[in-house]
């Protein structure tokens, strides 16, 4: 995917995707954190409540117990009373859950029952009956006491349950929030990254299989596929380019004088308003620098710069020299310049008879245009033909809104022409491999996405 504007849509998306992720992430944390703080909370004071009970207990039996000085005692214990009261109430308030309500109720209740037996207790007490008292405390009080400790604590384990639900709901939520973003990257990675296209075989016949003793099964190249005879299967020559350009005969006829010979160049509009206007062309001062450059080549480390030169007079995104090697003459590049080395190597090589922009080129000694689209630019292939044969063929990716004028078309001509003066049909052993970007340069396409 080349579009700019696309791939900064796609990252602004995965940013806001990561950014939604990590505020809901850290709302849910804030809830556990705040369920967690509640949870202690409630636990501390139904153990100080329950300690409480076991103080008050002590205290009435002390005060009905001989040799104890029962106002001392009896002045304990209502003071220990009017702190459990209030404790209980404030449970009975804090409890999330329902279970553990009625069970402070329950408690509640048995404490208020508790207390009543108290008073009764300390009334015998003060006239003197402690026969009665502890008649009282031990009959009636203790096992009100007993029920408010337990239903204390079947509050407490009621609380603990509802905090282990809410912390896996919230938990729950957390996993969902991520990955749901965990989605959105990677969709959005699978849309930037390119992948490799799959490889489709298929038998070469007609021109590119003569001589041969059967049918070569060809890969299936990466790139721009070229129309195919349906019925031979058999890859159809590059069509010739038209020279002319739309809108050039218009534009000379409004330079001429009218009719009348008046020479106005106002008249009636007779073109579309819509119709695109060809761009400026090349400087033809850099291109004949260029050549004169290429002229003066003495070592072939020279190259790598002059490559560079030329994708900046054509206004192009990247240059690949393509040349063969071995018996089959299978292409692979040679000189680069504006791709990264992964992009380079993941290219691999290509068949001459492949149906691709490139091998036709080099098979049909012919120049090839691919024209731009809407999510890609365009690319011009031309082949290095020299005094022995085609050595290759230079492929330029032209930038985005550049188009493969008759201008471009001739200068790639000229600058290949030039470079095949340099190299010789199987000669792709000592070349020297460009497979690193110019220093400064500009980084090309992935190669998934590479068209020719």
């Amino acid at each position: 995917m080349k579009s700019r504007g696309v791939r900064v849509l796609l990252l602004v998306l995965a940013v806001a995707a990561l950014a939604a992720a990590g505020a809901g992430v850290w709302q849910i944390e804030q809830r556990l954190a705040a369920a967690r703080a509640a949870a202690g909370a409630f636990e501390q004071d139904a153990r100080q409540a329950v300690v409480g009970l076991g103080d008050w207990r002590a205290a009435q039996q002390a005060y009905v117990a001989e040799g104890q000085p029962p106002e001392l005692w009896v002045t304990k214990a209502a003071a220990i009373a009017q702190d459990i009261g209030p404790r209980l109430a404030a449970l009975r308030a804090a409890a999330g859950s329902a279970e553990a309500q009625g069970a402070l109720e329950a408690a509640i209740e048995a404490f208020t029952s508790a207390v009543q037996s108290d008073a009764k207790a300390r009334d015998y007490v003060r006239s003197g009956q402690r026969l009665s008292a502890s008649d009282v405390i031990f009959v009636g009080t203790a096992p009100a006491l007993d029920r408010a400790v337990i239903g204390l604590d079947t509050a407490r384990g009621q609380e603990q349950v509802a905090f282990a639900v809410a912390v896996e709901g919230l938990r729950r939520w957390e996993i969902i929030v991520l990955g749901a973003a965990a989605g959105v990257l990677l969709l959005v990675v699978l849309l930037l990254v390119p992948l490799p296209r799959g490889a489709e075989a298929g038998p070469v016949t007609g021109e590119e299989n003569a001589g041969a003793g059967e049918d070569a099964v060809l890969p299936r190249p990466r790139g721009l596929s070229l129309s195919q005879d349906l019925d031979d299967g058999v890859v159809r020559r590059a069509k010739p380019v038209e020279d002319g350009w739309p809108g050039m005969a218009r534009e000379a006829d409004r330079e001429e004088p009218d009719a009348r010979g008046t020479g106005d160049a106002l008249g009636p509009i007779d073109f579309p308003l819509d119709e695109r206007v060809p761009a400026r062309g090349p400087d033809l001062d850099a291109v004949a620098d260029l050549c004169a450059s290429l002229a003066r080549v003495q070592d072939t480390r020279e190259l790598q710069g002059l490559l560079e030169r030329t994708a900046r007079t054509l206004d192009a995104t990247g240059v690949i020299v393509w040349m063969p090697e071995g018996p089959q003459g299978t292409l692979r590049p040679v000189l680069a310049h504006g791709y990264a080395p992964l992009a380079l190597s993941r290219m691999g090589i290509i068949h001459p008879a492949a149906d691709n922009a490139t091998a036709t080129a080099y098979r049909t000694k012919s120049v090839v245009v691919v024209p731009a689209e809407v999510l890609s630019s365009g690319a011009v292939v031309a082949p290095l033909i020299g005094s022995e044969g085609c050595s290759g063929a230079m492929a330029i990716e032209l930038r985005e809104g550049v188009e493969a004028t008759p201008q471009v078309r001739a200068i790639a001509t000229i600058v290949a022409a030039q470079l095949a003066t340099m190299f010789t049909p199987g000669s792709a052993q000592s070349a020297p491999v460009g497979a690193s970007p110019a220093a400064g340069g500009p980084v090309g396409p992935d190669p998934a996405s590479d068209r020719f």
